[in-house]
């Protein structure tokens, strides 16, 4: 059987820093790995030095949905002068592994697939169809990574199919959860069941009194400064998800740090922030926001919050983009198999640990399946001892980025256990 931390050290130890990204090396690297287990796969090719890798194992009549282990491979820069020790050597010092990835998110690649060759040495019959995707390119947008894969055809088997359709009702481990969140005795695992959608917005603002580029006015500038503090005043609708009834009550009577007091904050209300203000001149200014609604709200509601802002300051407004946000149910089956994988490893009951669903404020690869009937789930776990929910925040793309190997191991038990569960035909 595999072992999860020398898989692990050996993935921080290939740069796929993004740009340039260059995620073929660790991708042929994972090839040779089920190519010595007798597995079967595919690499796709979308750019030079860039594709996606998947690997199966087909049950012989499926009953259920097909379980798709997914993770990216590319990592985001690090400057190793601002390091302990070099982001691409995956040092150990006391247990701790040093490295860019080693929480975003190559620690997921070496859980799902320590779990993905359980399932195959362990010769569990059966009863839906499970993929392990390794993808390319989720920190620069996934244009040559999810993106790509779900618009072209692939050969599983004898059949062919688009990336899209593969996807289509599929339940999906990926990234973004498995961090504690600690409560007196009790421990809350989050898990990702959800995103808001996430996007960027220009509005213009134009001088009417401007003469040309020698005769400016300032009362472009003046409105651009008045939607500028509008913007920073308005308080746009919301809504209490599912997800969110249920981490309030699961959370009620626990102290929530900080962190997680603005956590609990966005995930019941849209927001939109100004980021940035430009302009050659004060004859026309560019005010750039950022916006983040919850699932339920899309483009229709954004539009007619933008064209009344318009309408009050006399500018105009461009979408520049806008993902769908989107929920998972917070009771799902796979959940339920989560917990019950987590807590035997632990060796806890649920009075003293439980998973706890959230939406996240952040986007990954899961806003691409949003509208394929899709059951997403980030989960990575870790021990609480190693890193709570509040550090392993500031640890993605931070400077000495660090995982212990024995959160790794007890991670990977958790997948393995809860795949094998989830795929073993008779349960």
């Amino acid at each position: 059987m595999i072992e999860p931390v020398a898989l692990l050290k050996d993935l921080v130890r290939i740069n796929t820093t993004n740009p340039p990204g260059e995620e073929e090396k660790l991708l042929l690297y994972l090839e040779r790995i089920l190519q010595e287990h007798g597995i079967p796969y595919v690499y796709q090719k979308s750019a030079k030095g860039r594709g996606n890798l998947l690997t199966w194992q087909l049950a012989d009549q499926a009953e259920e949905a097909p379980l798709i282990l997914m993770s990216h491979t590319d990592v985001v820069a690090a400057q190793a002068s601002q390091w302990k020790f070099p982001p691409f050597e995956a040092q150990e010092v006391d247990g701790y592994i040093y490295g860019r990835g080693t929480v975003d998110t190559k620690q997921l690649t070496a859980m799902e697939l320590t779990a993905f060759l359980a399932l195959k040495e362990k010769e569990i019959p059966l009863k839906r169809d499970v993929y392990f995707l390794a993808t390319s390119d989720e920190e620069s947008g996934s244009a040559y990574g999810l993106q790509w894969f779900l618009d072209h055809e692939i050969t599983v088997g004898e059949t062919t199919k688009t990336g899209r359709e593969l996807f289509r009702g599929s339940d999906v481990i990926s990234e973004g959860g498995g961090f504690p969140v600690v409560g007196g005795k009790r421990e809350f695992y989050l898990c990702e069941s959800g995103q808001k959608s996430c996007g960027t917005v220009e509005f213009t603002v134009k001088a009417k009194n401007a003469k040309g580029a020698f005769f400016t006015s300032g009362d472009g500038m003046e409105r651009a400064m008045g939607l500028a503090e509008d913007i920073g005043k308005q308080k746009l609708d919301g809504r209490v998800l599912d997800t969110v009834k249920q981490f309030e009550q699961k959370l009620a009577g626990v102290q929530l740090s900080p962190m997680m007091q603005k956590i609990l904050t966005a995930m019941k209300q849209n927001s939109m922030t100004v980021t940035m203000i430009t302009g050659k001149n004060v004859n026309e200014v560019t005010l750039v926001c950022d916006v983040r609604l919850l699932p339920g709200f899309g483009q229709k509601y954004l539009e007619e919050v933008l064209k009344n802002l318009a309408e009050k300051w006399d500018c105009s407004y461009r979408i520049v983009s806008l993902s769908q946000g989107y929920e998972s149910s917070p009771d799902g089956e796979m959940l339920k198999i989560l917990e019950e994988a987590t807590l035997e490893i632990l060796g806890k009951t649920k009075e003293e640990a439980e998973i706890l669903p959230f939406v996240s404020m952040g986007s990954s690869d899961g806003r691409f399946l949003a509208d394929l009937d899709t059951k997403v789930y980030g989960y990575s776990p870790v021990y609480a001892w190693d890193m709570t929910f509040d550090s392993a925040v500031t640890m993605v793309h931070g400077i000495n980025e660090r995982i212990h190997r024995d959160s790794v191991v007890f991670g990977s038990k958790v997948l393995t256990l809860a795949v094998c569960r989830a795929a073993q035909s008779g349960i």
